[in-house]
């Protein structure tokens, strides 16, 4: 229901509640039409009702395709505009209607349905869907905050410290202005596929520590750094450009311990993840001795309750993708360097990590300020299907009375619900008792068949055997297959896979056993033995 359609509604229950005494003043409040609110006084229907015959789905169809969508969305599998259409296009299958879907039928149907809407689906790891849930996610914070307040830590000392990785060069596709008579053009870009890893740690009041960089090599070159004036960081290598144990610690005795030590021998609250360069018994004990408490974030669930992912690493890295474009316009001889990676990124950092993105990300980790339900309700966080709770017994027997059976015994339900409600002639119990039979011997029909063409698949599938490898011949004097040899290859196995199939086909006739004809409704008629 639409916001119009809510004041109408509103209006109305004000006038008949006594709340206002003329339709003009209840329109005026609700700001309607005065003439719409006489005709829907008066009994007439709106819009979307009146014209609901023209539609092609009934409205318990598409409400019945909605609550598909919301189905699939729920469990992280929200289905695409062709996969909506396919769906739509079966159930109009099931009305007779043979006709394909129009362009602007979906969007309509979304329109009509505010619980449903376009959005842009963003892929996740299927660990982080499955791990990331509200019970954890609220056990986390709940443990986060008693620890807070069990060693009265201040806003100051809450820290978050995590590792990112940026490529050196690599720019992202972006829109361009260019000539009309193209459909598409390219930019230059000054690739180096190398990777250096940035240690950044941020606190829940907006402040920053000194970054750590990794460079991938055996030790620090002079030409590495600029000429002029090098940031203070910490810089260090390693074998693949990744942290380690040693550079963990490292960065925790030099950077974290001397910049952030608080007043009057106050606690630390340290959040990172479970990487093994923070388990380490050296960085544990290190932590221990000056009163920093860890708390580890749980696995998978960093996208969502490290304030350094969401909100510091994508603004910084914007930065520096820009910086690296601007680079490129300039001068395009050359790639990246690892100078040119830190003045870059030392432009990106400073335009980038201020306080307010700081406070934004630690912020919608619903961390500081504590916001649970805030954090719960995050698009990111797949909500599992709820139980619905019990029903009364008087809204069950309603319930069965109006349900489409199923069963035989729906159907003995029904009549015995009916019974008590009403009086049924004996005619109506006969009929109802022998749609009751012919949808038992339907169903068990059915399921027969079911379990003959499972077996069917399954002894076909058991004498089909895998396909074969053949070994191409190469000659020994030549280093590549010529198409010749490929071709000859490829014919042979073909042929041999062809005589393996025909007898495969000969032997599942053989063993196929007759499968009876789904009733019709006829002949469901006339094992009613109705007139």
């Amino acid at each position: 229901m639409n916001a119009r359609e809510t004041a109408i509604n509103s209006a109305i229950n004000d006038l008949n509640a006594g709340i206002f005494l003329s339709q003009r003043a209840a329109a005026k409040e609700y700001k309607i039409p005065e003439s719409t609110l006489r005709g829907r006084m008066k009994g007439r229907t709106n819009s979307q009702l009146s014209h609901q015959f023209q539609q092609r789905l009934t409205n318990e169809q598409e409400k019945m395709l909605v609550e598909w969508i919301l189905d699939l969305d729920a469990r992280g599998y929200p289905p695409s505009f062709p996969r909506a259409r396919e769906m739509a296009s079966q159930i109009m299958l099931m009305n007779s209607d043979q006709n394909p879907v129009g362009k602007l039928w979906l969007p309509h149907f979304i329109k009509r349905n505010p619980s449903i809407t376009s959005v842009v689906g963003r892929k996740i790891e299927v660990s982080r869907a499955n791990v990331a849930t509200p019970e954890r996610i609220r056990a986390f914070l709940e443990l986060f905050e008693s620890t807070r307040r069990r060693l009265n830590v201040q806003t100051a000392n809450i820290w978050n410290m995590d590792e990112t990785g940026v490529a050196l060069g690599v720019c992202t596709n972006t829109r361009v202005i260019a000539s009309s008579k193209k459909k598409k053009t390219y930019i230059k870009s000054p690739e180096n596929r190398e990777w250096v890893s940035v240690i950044e740690c941020v606190s829940a009041a907006g402040r920053k520590l000194r970054c750590g960089v990794i460079f991938k090599g055996q030790s620090l070159q002079t030409s590495w750094f600029p000429s002029k004036s090098v940031p203070d960081w910490l810089y260090t290598t390693s074998e693949n450009g990744w942290t380690s144990k040693a550079i963990g610690t490292e960065w925790l005795r030099r950077i974290f311990i001397p910049e952030t030590a608080p007043q009057l021998n106050q606690h630390r609250l340290l959040l990172l993840d479970g990487h093994g360069s923070h388990v380490d018994v050296e960085f544990l004990w290190l932590c221990k001795q000056n009163k920093v408490e860890l708390l580890f974030l749980p696995p998978h669930a960093t996208h969502i309750l490290q304030p350094l992912d969401l909100s510091v690493f994508s603004v910084v890295k914007s930065r520096y993708r820009n910086q690296i474009r601007e680079l490129a316009r300039l001068d395009d001889s050359a790639p990246v360097k690892k100078e040119r990676f830190i003045i870059c990124y030392h432009k990106a950092r400073e335009e980038g990590l201020s306080e307010k993105v700081i406070r934004a990300g630690w912020r919608a980790a619903g961390i500081c300020p504590f916001n649970v339900d805030g954090v719960i309700k995050s698009s990111q966080i797949l909500c599992r299907p709820v139980t619905p709770p019990m029903q009364s017994q008087a809204q069950e027997s309603l319930n069965i009375i109006h349900r489409t059976p199923q069963r035989a015994q729906d159907v003995c339900l029904s009549r015995r619900s009916l019974q008590k409600s009403e009086n049924l002639s004996r005619s109506t119990r006969l009929v109802l008792q022998k749609a009751g039979k012919a949808i038992s011997t339907a169903n068990a029909r059915a399921a027969r068949q079911e379990e003959e063409l499972f077996q069917l698949r399954h002894q076909l599938q058991t004498t089909t055997s895998t396909r074969k490898r053949k070994r191409i011949q190469v000659d020994l004097n030549e280093r590549f297959a010529n198409i010749d040899s490929i071709k000859s290859a490829i014919d042979e196995t073909a042929a041999v896979e062809a005589r393996r199939s025909s007898s495969t086909i000969e032997r599942a006739v053989k063993i196929t056993p007759r499968v009876e004809a789904i009733p019709s409704f006829s002949s469901m008629y006339n094992e009613w033995q109705l007139e």
